[in-house]
């Protein structure tokens, strides 16, 4: 059974459980010294979603639902530079500006990224917020029970300052240039503008088409072919620890050499040979990896270089998750058109798949 759905399972019998004991509307007050960046996630209808961001100022409130949700719970995640941010490790899926998501599943092919969000209990064995409120319910034929109350909830519960001795900031480097994989383009929504994507070595490069980058610079990279790689030039910045913003100024097609060819060879479905049910997809630069059917992560890709000390005489897999941070190596120790061999390492185990599409 695929993580959403165990969540999801687990998530209804929790709230089965559960006396009727009043719906709760919720008001987010941050109680730290900084200004905090917040989304939520709760459960409408029977429908996940997930919406953000507020800005919160230092010792301020606001009203994020104002209609309550059936659940007993909602979700918490906080996105502030300088700030650690304790989860529950529940995903729904964010987007970088405001949004407002339908469904926790298949982020990453639906232009989104997924984040852990926090559990915040409306009804938990903790003490009265005595900042919380309780108001008649609409309909008076509901009775007491169907009473609205207003859950205030706190952000300090889940965050801690990270302790640095050089202030937090982000990095700016003009005359900036890298090598970097071509991985597509986002057209504009109401939530957030048009923007590319390319990937670096270990790192996430987006491109937004906000009047920075020249117009014919931005035509330019609707031409580009996914999975190529090309030479960036223009101003950088960096936004989060592998995701940085660029603004373009000169953009050329790199000659192809091992690495491209490799990289267009491992475009495509492959199935591991021990377990029918673990399988991944490489799409451009990216490695979409799944179990029975359900997308489990996204991870990015990289062959420009050896990962490990283990010698120049296999090419290397580099791959890493935007999101959890994680990073793997490999060497690629067979590559044909009908199968994939890979040795992790450190450990110098044998993966093999074969290729199904």
């Amino acid at each position: 059974m695929s993580f959403p759905a165990v969540r999801r399972l687990c998530l209804l019998a929790a709230t089965l459980a559960l006396p009727s004991a009043g719906q709760a509307a919720l008001d987010l007050c941050n109680d730290t010294t900084a200004a905090q960046r917040v989304a939520i996630g709760f459960q409408e209808a029977g429908d996940w979603t997930s919406k953000g961001w507020w800005d919160l100022p230092a010792g301020s409130c606001t009203e994020v639902l104002s209609s309550p949700s059936t659940s007993r719970f909602y979700y918490l995640r906080v996105e502030t530079e300088g700030w650690a941010f304790t989860d529950d490790r529940l995903g729904f899926c964010v987007a970088d500006t405001d949004f407002e998501i339908k469904g926790e599943d298949g982020c990453a092919r639906r232009g989104f990224r997924q984040e852990n969000f926090a559990r915040i209990d409306t009804r938990g064995a903790a003490a009265p917020d005595p900042t919380a409120q309780t108001r008649p319910a609409a309909d008076p034929d509901t009775g007491s029970d169907a009473a609205l109350r207003t859950y205030t909830h706190h952000l300090s519960a889940h965050l801690t300052p990270i302790k640095s001795d050089v202030p937090a900031r982000h990095v700016v480097q003009s005359g900036f240039s890298t090598k970097a994989v071509f991985q597509g383009c986002d057209a504009e929504t109401t939530a957030y503008a048009s923007f590319c994507t390319f990937i670096g070595a270990g790192r996430r490069y987006l491109v937004y088409d906000d009047g920075r980058t020249s117009a014919a610079l931005w035509q330019e990279i609707q031409q580009a072919i996914r999975g190529r790689r090309y030479t960036l030039e223009g101003l950088r910045e960096d936004l989060f620890d592998t995701t940085s913003e660029l603004v373009l100024r000169a953009i050329r097609p790199e000659p192809e050499d091992r690495s491209d060819q490799l990289l267009a060879s491992l475009q495509g479905l492959w199935r591991s040979t021990i377990d029918p049910n673990d399988s991944f997809r490489v799409s451009g630069a990216e490695r979409i990896n799944a179990y029975a059917g359900a997308e489990t992560s996204v991870e990015y890709l990289s062959l420009h270089k050896p990962c490990a000390e283990a010698g120049d005489e296999s090419p290397f897999l580099f791959t890493w998750d935007n999101n959890s941070g994680t990073s793997l190596c490999y060497a690629i120790a067979r590559l044909t058109d009908t199968e994939l061999a890979l040795i992790y390492l450190p450990r110098g185990t044998e993966l093999v798949y074969r290729r199904e599409g």
